[in-house]
């Protein structure tokens, strides 16, 4: 059995912070703890438990499920994810089998002990009930796919894999919440428990819901990493985003769930007591074709709309320069599994002569491209009404490619409708062209992200949900990838990008730059977790709070982007703090932000 060594880089970050120094914190500014604090969330997630959620709180909703859940490691967006409720773990020489020690002493909320019952119970029931947990159990029931759970005693826990499965210990080892067995043993219909408050094992135990309206949780005070900074959260559903922004404004809440908009990052100034902390959760949003109808079913045709879409420029004028442009081989470039160098094409001569090639050479009176049967290259894109930057960058896209004799129309729907065009029954292809969407980071560090999204229509995977798109050697490349070791696997995840960046099923406008608003009278504990955002377990666990304000070595009131991997390895964290700008909020309309699809992900 192979051993995992794990260490703390402290003495990288506070070298790092060096040249990251935060203004000097206020009196105000040093809330390292509170006894309460509210949090505006944009949405409404059932009882947070894994097998009940909305998935409409996106790019937060996994945050607020691990506030009451833990996993055996942390985090997903490293490739050496910390041993988190696992003390230690060992993988054999054919990484078939993984043993995981657990450690000492760790209980659920209603005071039982968390042992390695629990834990087989857990990955048995998410491989028996995939339908009703699709967003965690896919790592149990398709890849890796589970043969047995072993108890070997009450500490350690034996998992027997079919394949090879070296990538465990980040999916879904990172990702898996565990649940408890004596809660959950009983229950046959998982997602309709929605009325039950959960038990877990978490740093917060969600003490009162309202639907539609607030959570409430307090601190696990016998949490195994520290009692939590912050006594009491309070979570008042607020889904109005200028609603939201002038609430922390007066101080009504302390937090604000949604990325600062880009529009009013420039209003900001002047002393109202608000800071903006940066802080990526790797979010990615894409135009995904519908590959299965004609003409979208052309790569020559997808790859010429992708040539003629000039992203920089989108990013430029939607986001207001605040995010990166997309890149053709789909995956966030700081994904550990993105390949190096990776960039957007743009030439729009080469978009011509695949136009003409593709057999749209004739144009009609409008300037737009038509086949020999009189079919015109005209392309309607399903937008989110809520989402207006959206909208805005599909009008945009349609200004850009105009000249090429492609029309782009988006259709402004409302989510539930969006959801409904995009259906089809069973054997039928769906009928609209392409819609917007946007993921973050579980799509984009999975080590297996781009064979469930891109896998061809079938068994394996959801690639049909996505796109329709399918190609063999793609497959055979990500299906390679899947039982290889976390090196031997880059190179094969490298070229099936460049397959991605040649046929075009999607083209990913940008990657949002993370910013997130807060008070830091009310709380300053904050720590930019890359891949996580700020709104995760450590900004509220004593040792990385205390960590984040010796690298930053400007006290409690400042938190940043991190531009290195905080999930490290070990026992201890590798926090890279950047600095925070303290920046005065002004009341404004605030476009709302994207939501990912539920079944985007």
């Amino acid at each position: 059995m192979r051993g995992r060594a794990t260490g703390w880089a402290i003495g990288v970050v506070l070298a790092l912070a060096c040249t990251l120094v935060a203004p000097e914190a206020s009196a105000q500014e040093s809330a390292q703890s509170a006894q309460r604090l509210r949090v505006a969330i944009h949405s409404y997630e059932n009882n947070l438990t894994p097998f009940t959620l909305t998935l409409t709180t996106f790019p937060v909703t996994a945050d607020m499920v691990m506030l009451v859940y833990d996993s055996l490691f942390y985090s997903q967006a490293s490739e050496d994810p910390e041993p988190w409720l696992a003390e230690s773990a060992s993988v054999s020489d054919d990484a078939r089998t993984w043993t995981v020690t657990l450690r000492e002493g760790v209980t659920w909320h209603d005071g039982r002990p968390l042992t390695a019952e629990d834990v087989a119970f857990s990955f048995d029931y998410y491989q028996q009930q995939a339908g009703s947990s699709g967003r965690y159990a896919h790592h149990v029931f398709d890849v890796p796919a589970l043969d047995r759970s072993e108890v070997v005693d009450q500490r350690t826990i034996r998992f027997h894999f079919k394949d090879p499965a070296p990538q465990f210990d980040i999916m879904p080892g990172a990702d898996l919440p565990i649940i408890p067995k004596h809660a959950w043993q009983g229950v046959t219909e998982p997602s309709k428990a929605t009325s039950e408050l959960p038990v877990g094992s978490g740093p917060y135990k969600l003490v009162e819901m309202v639907s539609d309206q607030r959570y409430r949780l307090v601190a696990n005070e016998a949490y195994f990493k520290g009692r939590p900074t912050v006594d009491e959260i309070e979570m008042p559903v607020v889904k109005d985003p200028a609603a939201a922004f002038a609430a922390l404004r007066t101080g009504e809440v302390g937090f604000v769930t949604r990325n600062v908009p880009s529009e009013l990052v420039g209003q900001f100034g002047g002393s109202s007591g608000v800071a903006v902390a940066a802080a990526t959760k790797f979010e990615s949003t894409q135009l995904n074709f519908n590959a299965r109808k004609s003409p979208w079913n052309s790569a020559a045709v997808r790859k010429a709309i992708s040539l003629g879409t000039d992203t920089q420029a989108l990013v430029d004028t939607v986001l207001l320069g605040r995010g990166r442009p997309g890149r053709d081989g789909f995956l966030h470039p700081d994904s550990p599994w993105a390949m190096p160098n990776g960039r957007h094409e743009l030439d729009r001569a080469e978009a011509e002569r695949l136009l003409d090639e593709a057999g749209y050479a004739d144009r009609d009176a409008d300037g737009v491209r038509r086949a020999a049967d009189g079919s015109r290259l005209e392309l309607s894109v399903l937008v989110s009404s809520f989402e207006p930057q959206d909208l805005r960058a599909v009008q945009l896209m349609s200004q850009q490619l105009e000249p090429l004799g492609v029309r782009v129309a988006p259709e402004a729907l409302d989510p539930v409708s969006l959801r409904q065009r995009r259906q089809a029954p069973p054997g039928q292809v769906p009928g609209f062209d392409a819609y917007m969407s946007t993921l973050e980071t579980h799509a984009h560090v999975d080590p297996d992200g781009l064979y469930y999204f891109f896998h061809s229509p079938g068994p394996k995977g959801f690639g049909g949900v996505i796109t329709g798109w399918g190609n063999p050697r793609f497959d055979q490349l990500t299906e390679q990838a899947a039982v290889s070791g976390k090196d031997e696997r880059k190179p094969m995840l490298h070229e099936a990008q460049e397959i991605l960046a040649e046929e075009a099923p999607a083209i990913v406008f940008w990657y949002r730059s993370g910013e997130w608003a807060y008070r830091p009278d009310a709380y300053s504990g904050w720590v930019p977790d890359p891949g996580q955002g700020i709104l995760g377990k450590r900004s509220f666990l004593p040792e990385y709070v205390r960590a984040r304000s010796v690298a930053t070595g400007a006290g409690e009131g400042s938190a940043g982007e991190a531009p290195g991997d905080a999930g490290g390895g070990g026992v201890g964290p590798a926090l890279a703090i950047g600095a925070v700008v303290v920046l005065g909020l002004v009341g404004a309309t605030v476009a709302r932000r994207r939501r990912v699809e539920p079944d985007d992900e």
